[in-house]
């Protein structure tokens, strides 16, 4: 999880409350922060932070909680942004490349001092992290606005089009290609160029660069303590939804240090009627029931409880009737996505130390009827020899298609933004893992007999998710004398422990992960619940492995005891 670096004398000073490392200690943990550690000598705790709040990556951001906590404020802070005149023009080139660009400006009555500067400098990499994937959908520029001449534009140009001397290596000028090559930030993020003829660049009036997105700034408008009084920002990305939350996130905040904050008009040449002003600080509003949150937590609040304690935790809310409540969220709240997030809002600002210690009526908690299942698996998996294996369920597409398994782009689960290749999908079989826990160790002393138990997860339309996860077991054993039988006689130990044998039919089957011939399809209860089989040779090929293996997975619920 993220963690800020807070200093207890400046969140006294930010609430004018005096505050000690003890009282934080306890307080912090009822608005979901955890002390990680504590320096006495300096003054200053660690704390973490839920990815999902990243408006808690700035001591302002916390401050802005305790202040509701300590009774010290109540409801939204009120923002304003003045309606300014500079603007970005936007090339309709980008939108091949990092399409979406936002911006706006900071004025302070004073330059910012060293504190503030490290503040920061600490949120861009924060929420270059929480919100923006590490610069992938979200890229941070900050600016001395005093040092460019708007308008801007936001472009593309060739990796050889322009030279100019990039932050941090100002001894040089050197092109775009050059700076992913030979920059140590070029080299940290070339890859989100990686395929691009053009990359995105951002200039000022009078042809400076100001910023190279998603990679590097320009030396002449770096942010000076002491010096820099005005902050020119501009964030571009993959994300219109990241761009617009870590905007309003930073406006709040330089607010929130005194900070006049003012909008910036951008223009996307392919649709001039569409511009807009950024950032904009209007709430977001939601509305709950009461009813459903009383069943979530326990209570029997009334509405006008429930609004003293969404207040309490900085929203805005009024009761629109007898059991529904209109919440206002601000702009830098990202994570209220359910009514349940309401529901949290309000658990929280009703104090969970507040809550009764109850024990159900219906008795004290035992194990998931799966949960059983599987562990009384996995104990008799481990009694035939075999090692228990536990692996992501994230996978490759590739992978799944290792195992020679039809699939339609239509079946497939592609994740939308996966950390990379190597985890975009979800396994649809624990064969996959398995074959690939040998690959990994193929060089190792045979034989092999490896089990996992785990879930799958495959699609179904009936669900609300479209999706739905199963719990399987499979197997393998990897050896010279890997065949039907030796597979088949684990299969027996397992179905004879579990006493379910006698009920259970393996027919003949095809299935393209398996032998054509060597293959039988598993009935339970006239349901077929896997396969069982020789491998077939072209997975082994595929997994770089030399040996015969011979391998099973069922879906184990039908084994689950109901009762």
């Amino acid at each position: 999880m993220p963690t800020i670096e807070l200093k207890i004398s400046q969140l006294s000073e930010l609430l004018d409350k005096e505050l000690t490392y003890e009282t934080l200690q306890y307080d912090l943990q009822w608005i979901s922060l955890d002390i990680d550690d504590y320096d006495p000598e300096e003054g200053i705790i660690k704390v973490e932070f839920n990815p999902n709040r990243p408006d808690f990556s700035s001591p302002e951001g916390v401050a802005r909680v305790l202040a509701g906590y300590y009774g010290l404020a109540k409801g939204l802070q009120e923002y304003h942004v003045k309606k300014g005149s500079e603007y970005f023009k936007v090339d309709a080139k980008v939108r091949k490349v990092r399409p979406f660009v936002v911006s706006g400006l900071v004025r302070f009555a004073e330059p910012l001092n060293e504190t503030q500067v490290i503040t920061l400098m600490r949120m861009q990499e924060i929420l270059h992290w929480a919100v923006g994937r590490d610069r992938k959908k979200v890229a941070i520029g900050i600016h001395d606005y005093d040092t460019v001449k708007g308008p801007y534009l936001y472009t593309t140009v060739k990796p050889d089009g322009v030279k100019f001397k990039a932050l941090h290596l100002e001894a040089y000028e050197l092109t775009p290609q050059e700076i992913l090559e030979e920059h140590p930030m070029g080299i940290q993020y070339a890859h989100l160029l990686e395929g691009f003829n053009e990359y995105p660049m951002i200039y000022d009036a009078e042809g400076k660069v100001v910023s190279f997105p998603p990679v590097i700034n320009g030396t002449y408008t770096t942010v000076t303590p002491d010096k820099t009084k005005n902050l020119l920002l501009d964030l571009t990305g993959t994300s219109k939804k990241a761009v617009d939350v870590a905007l309003n996130i930073l406006a709040s905040t330089f607010a929130d240090m005194g900070g006049e904050v003012e909008s910036v008009k951008v223009i996307y040449e392919d649709e001039p009627d569409n511009a807009m002003y950024t950032p904009d600080l209007t709430p977001k509003h939601w509305q709950a029931r009461v009813d459903y949150i009383n069943s979530y937590i326990g209570l029997h609040l009334s509405p006008q409880e429930m609004v003293d304690c969404l207040e309490k935790m900085r929203l805005d809310a009024r009761i629109v009737d007898s059991n529904t409540i209109d919440v206002a969220i601000p702009a830098y709240r990202d994570d209220i996505m359910h009514e349940v997030d309401i529901v949290e809002e309000v658990a929280m600002g009703y104090g969970y130390q507040n809550l009764d210690l109850t024990i159900n009526m219906e008795g004290l908690g035992k194990y998931h009827p799966v949960l059983v299942n599987e562990q009384k698996t996995r104990d008799i998996m481990v009694g035939t020899g075999c090692i228990e294996m536990s692996n992501n369920i994230l996978i490759s597409k590739n992978d799944n298609l290792s195992l020679r398994l039809p699939m339609k782009k239509s079946d497939e689960i592609i994740l939308e933004n996966p950390v990379s290749l190597e985890y975009n999908t979800v396994r649809r079989s624990l064969l996959v893992s398995l074959m690939k826990n040998l690959q990994f160790n193929r060089s190792g002393e045979k034989p092999f007999r490896l089990f996992e138990v785990g879930d799958v997860i495959l699609l179904d339309k009936q669900e609300q998710s479209q999706t739905r996860r199963e719990s399987h077991l499979a197997c393998v054993l990897h050896s010279e004398g890997s065949d039907y039988s030796e597979i088949k006689s684990v299969l027996d130990h397992y179905l004879r422990t579990l006493g379910v044998l006698q009920a259970i039919k393996i027919v003949p089957a095809e299935n393209p992960t398996f032998i054509p011939g060597r293959t039988g399809e598993i009935h339970y209860k006239d349901r077929i619940i896997g396969y069982i089989g020789e491998i077939h040779p072209e997975v082994i090929l595929n997994f770089g492995l030399e040996y015969p293996t011979a391998g099973f997975e069922i879906n184990l619920t039908s084994f689950i005891n109901e009762e």
